[in-house]
């Protein structure tokens, strides 16, 4: 019992030394004080269990010390003891919370007997709050368990999302996450996984945060690998530039058998810091999330199954109109692009007419097999009708639309049965690409922009005058016409250089300078990057690159999301660019030193300038803001020069 410290309250002397005679035998720890102020002070530097204090002393008497000792030291039990056997000082003292009233002169085993009653108590006090922290801890712990069985059953892939933010903002008292995950199709064995953001709740403004990060080896985020939560500022680990997020927060990784899937970011304790107990919390419950969400999607891929059409690898439109729904909430949650693909085999039904109903079929189902060959595992193809398929695709913006279109026209003309029977039949096909926000807020408007873009491209100059076949240069050369064709009326003009011309004046003729040129330059340039982040593609071909900036790669100053390429011949002392944005290529070509080309794709804007030198200072001219025309010429330059596919 020496761990039991016992404080002697008592003015008098003969008191102090008679009862701690009597417990010196017992072998407690204990001090004497002869006043209430000093027994305070005494409290303030030493810790005890037991207060033994007289009742009736000057200063501070027993019951105002009793008072400030049950408000400041509530574990140190009192016992009072005094001369006068009052029955209401007896009650009131009672009532102040003492354990005992004695009254003096106080029998030697009465006090012990006492003592040894309010150690008893003090035993059974400890084993009760023992006994109730157990029952918490095992509580606790049953409500994460019951936690992770929720997660763990959840299938629906919103709803999983939503619940594992809920779930732990609410076990660690966190007023605030965010939750970032893979895309199905990233691998394992990629250099970086890229995590898009899924979700958020509570006291969390999103725009402060990215929509994408990417884990990187040499980055902070590569502590994610590790599978361990931990303690951070977001700022430091995100790259974030307001200082209101330097208060450490708690990274929860998400891994399964080694490979991130995605992070969990809580934020701001209710009260106080996180702790290393929210540490172990969110460890637990982050093993659950990460298996849940990997058997998330494994129904999600096995559930499409089911969903398919038959006769194809599309999906059916009942799964479509659902997926699309879902999609559109979260882009406009959480400010991201989609895009929307129509795709149509052209004259179905003239073919129908004239054609056995299996060659018809076979080229839907060809048609379907070869767009399956370039979407990705989040991308979903689904069948309108046996001519007609549209593709939603997630994460995705308007320039990468424009690629994927590409590919999946080239991927249909290389399909060997495609191919053969094109020579034989009018086979075509007209696809239209509408990226959400960019071109409409909700389905219909999207599927009017993809349906007003095909047209377009069914009138499209490159239709209307059959260049499918033909070389870049060759193009060239039919769209910009003879020299003739610009010196007489132009009903005298060759039959390309008169449909060329569009009323609408979106197609023309003319003849310009280099200053005009040059002017035409500068204004689409800066067109096309209008925005900071605005995507952009500009090839600037013909003439000698010298040390002089062009004016196409000027505009390079004012965006960071735009490619621009100079190609001519060299100059003297010209140097190849160290503007990572800028490509210059040096080539030794006549067409070259004889033309003058500007091609502009970007997210809103298409233009192309076409240009044969008349003389030194003149050029005769075709330009052009046919977006399937200069996607066409941009798509056979590239081909041409074997360069790198930008769009």
């Amino acid at each position: 019992m020496s761990d039991v410290g016992v404080l002697i309250v008592d003015d008098e002397d003969f008191y102090l030394k008679l009862f701690s005679d009597i417990l010196a035998g017992r072998r407690y720890r204990v001090k004497t004080v002869h006043s209430g102020e000093e027994a305070l002070s005494m409290l303030r530097k030493e810790q005890f269990d037991i207060i033994i204090t007289d009742l009736m002393m000057d200063g501070i008497d027993g019951l105002v010390l009793t008072e400030k000792v049950r408000e400041n030291y509530p574990w140190v039990d009192i016992i009072v003891i005094t001369q006068r056997d009052d029955v209401r000082l007896a009650v009131k003292s009672m009532r102040m919370g003492v354990f005992e009233y004695l009254v003096k002169p106080v029998d030697r085993d009465e006090l012990l007997l006492t003592l040894d009653r309010l150690l008893e108590r003090r035993r059974l006090l400890d084993r009760q709050n023992k006994l109730l922290d157990e029952s918490m801890q095992y509580l606790h712990a049953q409500t994460i368990y019951r936690r992770c069985l929720e997660i763990l059953s959840t299938l629906d892939f919103e709803n999983l999302c939503e619940m594992i933010l809920g779930h732990l903002i609410q076990a660690t008292g966190a007023q605030g996450g965010l939750l970032w995950l893979t895309s199905p199709e990233d691998r394992a064995e990629a250099a970086a996984e890229k995590l898009n953001l899924a979700g958020y709740r509570g006291l969390v403004a999103p725009e402060d945060f990215p929509t994408a990060i990417a884990i990187l080896e040499d980055s902070s985020l590569a502590a994610l690998r590790n599978g361990t939560p931990f303690f951070a500022s977001p700022r430091m680990v995100l790259g974030l530039p307001s200082k209101r997020h330097d208060r450490d927060a708690l990274f929860i990784p998400l891994i399964v058998e080694d490979v991130p899937v995605g992070l969990l970011l809580l934020l701001d304790k209710l009260r106080e810091d996180f702790t290393e107990r929210d540490q172990n919390i969110a460890s637990t419950m982050a093993e659950f999330s990460a298996i849940a969400l990997k058997n998330s999607r494994r129904f999600q891929a096995l559930e499409r199954v089911g969903l398919r059409d038959q006769g194809s690898t599309a999906y059916n439109m009942t799964y479509f109109i659902d997926y699309a729904g879902k999609e559109i909430y979260k882009a406009r949650r959480y400010e991201r692009s989609f895009s929307l693909i129509s795709v149509v085999i052209d004259r179905y039904d003239f073919l129908r007419e004239h054609f056995k109903s299996e060659i018809c079929l076979q080229m839907s189902r060809k048609l379907a097999e070869s767009i399956s060959r370039v979407v990705r595992d989040s991308d979903i193809l689904a069948k309108v009708s046996d001519h007609e398929y549209y593709l939603l695709l997630p994460e995705t913006d308007a320039m990468g639309a424009q690629m994927f279109v590409r590919r999946s026209r080239e991927a249909f003309w290389a399909d060997p049965f495609i191919s053969k029977m094109s020579t034989d039949y009018p086979v075509s096909i007209t696809l239209g690409a509408a990226t959400f926000p960019l071109d409409g807020s909700d389905f219909d408007d999207l599927l009017g922009v993809c349906r007003d873009k095909m047209d377009k491209a069914r009138a499209s100059l490159y239709q209307r005058l059959h260049l499918t076949d033909k070389s870049f240069w060759e193009m060239v050369e039919i769209l910009i016409g003879r020299p003739e064709d610009y010196e007489g009326a132009l009903e005298e003009a060759s039959s390309n250089f008169r449909m060329s011309e569009n009323t609408d004046g979106s197609s023309a003729h003319g003849v310009f300078d280099e200053v005009v040129f040059e002017g035409i330059q500068q204004e689409i340039s800066q067109q096309a990057v209008h925005g900071a982040d605005s995507k952009a593609i500009l090839y600037e071909v013909g003439g000698v690159i010298d040390r002089e900036p062009r004016a196409v790669e000027k505009i390079l100053a004012e965006t960071e999301n735009a490619r621009v390429f100079v190609v001519g011949s060299r100059g003297k002392g010209t140097m190849v660019s160290d503007h990572p944005a800028l490509t210059r290529v040096f080539l030794s070509d006549d067409n070259l030193d004889t033309h003058r080309l500007l091609l502009v794709l970007s997210e809103r804007l298409a233009y192309a300038f076409l240009g044969v030198r008349k003389n030194d200072n003149e050029m005769f001219g075709f330009h052009t803001h046919d977006q399937f025309l200069v996607e066409n010429l941009i798509a056979k330059l590239q081909d041409h020069y074997n360069f790198q596919r930008q769009y």
